[in-house]
């Protein structure tokens, strides 16, 4: 009696006798193609593994520090900075002196073998991330002379920096101190050139309107403003003697107006005097008293002596009036000529004036320029070496204790694990090449003799024998109907959220015992798990696809507790509902045979489907739970030629699954 090969997790109690499988006769030759593959890989690989030379490792870090002031780089960043001196560190002329240096000190073993390429090689600065910080580092395989170069590299920077910052520094004050020369003479220039404009153009102030020329106009616009109030003045003063005149008013001038008060008082004097002698005397004496008589002569005297002087003094006050709106008007026409001109004398005074702030202004630049330039070379000549990028030793070379490669353990050990792979790879192939063709169709399966607790799934009782054909018919009984793809996806469109959650967990290889024991809390989508519970506990590992459609018809918001599969009353669904809910769904998708889509069938298809992929059998216990071998054997017709795929090294998702996710 013989066990099968080709099942590795038989039950314990289940032995085959002979038949078609039979023991291979070239173990001994296949024994020595392994050695031998497996001595001449391990000849090939750990020699090139130990005669490897080791390499050793020495670093130092140096700190890049900006300029704290730097004008004319100021849109350089730190990062650009470090660049730059990683730039300067690599240069061919600095490594050029590296090599010289070296060359001679005469303590150093293995430096006349080396070239500047050697160093380009074996040198390496490397920046570190998000710090100014700069690794140098030197491997090679000479341990004592990794730090010596990487000192020596150091040291000849630092010279070549501390002498390009002195003739750089030199330079740069030879050439601000050209440009302070340069705008200090301009700036003399320009002040001469302000003067001379200022002579030229009697410009005394920097104030526009404090200058002579500016003073005229304004006293010639208040002098015109005055002689035009004058003109108005003496205009109204003739209007109104010529209305009086026309009205018959008197008019007088001033210089007779005291005359005719004189003649009009005396006249007052004498009518009063002829009232009084009325009132004394009739009127027939006063005709012919003389003296009365040389009174009232007197009276008639003064009236036209009164008469005259108003009629002069009409004359004279029109002719004075009419002289004085003369005079105004005169006054008023030479005052605008003259004001008209100084309005041209002031237009180019103020384009005078415009060029002389122009050129204030500029003089004004040019002594800004000149500051600058002056600052620029007092804080070269203060701190001229904090312009320039400083470099400052963190860290020093040190002397490497062990090589940093190779690996000779961690590579030794890979050695031999590849070998033992290519053993076993060319093992497979010799296998693969010699090994006869299967048989078509359902397998012929040998006697079975089953020795185990419990009711076996074929109906036999411990240590019976059974024909072989026998077995095959029994086992294809119990076989269910096989769906393909195209009527699960039809399945699958037609059920509900609680139907579709049912059909996804029995293509995944649960039985409807467990999907009715399951809950939600033995769901972890977050690490793509089932728990399954029961007789046959386990994890199956789902796909992200396989997740979403899971997490899709779970209930909203249950608690760990809750079944996946509940009923109204939040009670789990026995195997009996499963069944009918599923016959609900393939009646609802319209498959021919409804009855026949159970559970059941819904797991068997996905058994099928893996044993078609060429899943090795052995494996199917990890998906489905523990299977009688007589169960395994009769998948076995289902299997492709040649040797079965580990379940971990193929895809688990049934199709139909995968499209409606």
């Amino acid at each position: 009696m013989r066990r099968l090969p080709s099942y590795i997790n038989e039950k314990p109690d289940v032995v085959f006798a002979p038949g078609q499988y039979t023991d291979t006769s070239g173990n001994n030759r296949r024994i020595r193609i392994f050695l031998s593959v497996l001595a001449i890989s391990l000849l090939i690989s750990l020699s090139y593994t130990l005669l490897r030379p080791a390499i050793y490792e020495s670093r130092a870090t140096l700190l890049v520090i900006p300029p704290a002031t730097d004008e004319r780089l100021s849109d350089i960043s730190n990062t650009q900075h470090v660049e730059l001196e990683l730039h300067h560190l690599a240069g061919h002329s600095l490594l050029a002196t590296v090599l010289e240096t070296l060359s001679s000190a005469n303590d150093l073993d293995g430096v006349p073998e080396l070239t500047v390429y050697d160093l380009d090689e074996m040198l390496e600065a490397v920046p570190v991330a998000n710090t100014n910080l700069v690794e140098l580092v030197a491997r090679g395989p000479g341990k004592e002379l990794l730090p010596a170069v990487i000192n020596v590299w150091i040291e000849v920077y630092q010279n070549a920096q501390a002498d390009s910052v002195a003739a750089e520094s030199a330079s740069e004050a030879a050439e601000t101190e050209q440009q302070l020369d340069e705008v200090h003479q301009k700036v003399t220039e320009k002040r001469h050139q302000l003067d001379r404009f200022r002579k030229d153009y009697d410009i005394v102030s920097m104030e526009r309107n404090e200058n002579r020329m500016m003073k005229q106009l304004s006293g010639l616009t208040d002098s015109l403003n005055k002689a035009n109030e004058e003109m108005i003045a003496a205009r109204s003063r003739h209007g109104a003697i010529k209305a009086a005149i026309a009205e018959g008013r008197p008019v007088v001038s001033e210089h007779g107006q005291d005359s005719l008060t004189n003649l009009e008082q005396r006249l007052v004097e004498v009518q009063e005097e002829l009232k009084e002698l009325e009132l004394e005397f009739t009127p027939h004496y006063m005709a012919i008293d003389p003296k009365i008589k040389g009174l009232v002569r007197k009276r008639d005297l003064l009236v036209d002596g009164i008469a005259a002087n108003q009629l002069a003094g009409q004359q004279i006050a029109l002719a004075g009036s009419e002289q004085d709106l003369e005079t105004a008007r005169q006054s008023v026409l030479s005052l605008q000529t003259q004001l008209a001109e100084q309005k041209q004398q002031v237009m180019d005074f103020t384009t005078k004036f415009t060029e002389h702030e122009a050129l204030q202004e500029e003089l004004l630049q040019l002594e800004t320029v000149y500051r600058e330039v002056q600052g620029r070379l007092m804080e070269n000549q203060v701190n001229s070496k904090r312009q320039y990028p400083q470099i400052e030793v963190r860290e020093a070379a040190f002397l490497p204790e062990r090589a940093v490669y190779p690996h000779y353990l961690r590579d030794s050990g890979l050695s031999v694990a590849a070998s033992v792979l290519l053993g076993l790879l060319v093992l497979w192939l010799y296998d693969f090449l010699n090994r006869p063709g299967r048989q078509s169709g359902i397998p012929q399966l040998n006697p079975v003799f089953v020795s185990m607790s419990g009711t076996p799934v074929l109906e036999q009782g411990a240590g019976e024998q059974l024909p072989g054909s026998q077995a095959t018919a029994m086992l294809t009984d119990q076989m269910q109907r096989e769906l393909s793809v195209s009527e699960v996806l039809m399945l699958l469109e037609a059920a509900d959220l609680k139907s579709r959650l049912l059909i996804t967990l029995l293509l995944s290889g649960m039985s409807d015992e467990e999907v009715s024991a399951m809950q939600v809390g033995d769901i972890g989508l977050s690490v793509s798990e089932l728990t399954v519970k029961g007789q046959h506990e386990r994890m199956l590992a789902i796909s992200p696809a396989i997740g979403a459609v899971i997490s899709e018809c779970l209930p909203e918001k249950s608690p760990a507790d809750y079944p996946v599969c509940p009923d109204s009353n939040g009670a789990a669904l026995g195997a009996d509902d499963l069944a009918a809910l599923l016959a609900c769904a393939a009646h609802d998708a319209g498959l021919v045979n409804p009855a026949e889509i159970t559970p059941q069938a819904l797991r068997h298809t996905y058994i099928v489907y893996l044993v078609r992929q060429g899943v090795r059998l052995a494996d199917l216990e990890r998906v489905a739970g523990d299977m009688p071998p007589t169960v395994l054997a009769a998948y076995a017709a289902f299997s492709p030629p040649g040797p079965g795929t580990p379940l971990d090294s193929m895809g688990r998702d049934y199709p139909a699954l995968i499209k409606l996710s």
